[in-house]
């Protein structure tokens, strides 16, 4: 159980320091890789995923998730 909160703290820990750089962040996946679409705001039937591979103020919308 200690192993996930470490895991889980430094994920928010790296999140935290590539948010405030003010600059694209470039994860190993993104909004396409869940077959989904960049939105500024999901439609009823799709679920936001967060802003993975989204331009600032967009949001990663899927519509099914496998």
């Amino acid at each position: 159980m200690k192993f996930q909160h470490f895991m889980f703290l430094a994920l928010l820990v790296f999140l935290s320091i590539t948010y405030g750089e003010n600059a694209a962040v470039e994860l190993p996946w993104g909004c396409s890789n869940y077959n989904g679409v960049c939105r500024p705001i999901c439609q009823a039937a799709e679920l936001p995923f967060g802003p993975f591979g989204c331009a600032k103020g967009f949001v990663c919308c899927v519509a099914h998730v496998y």
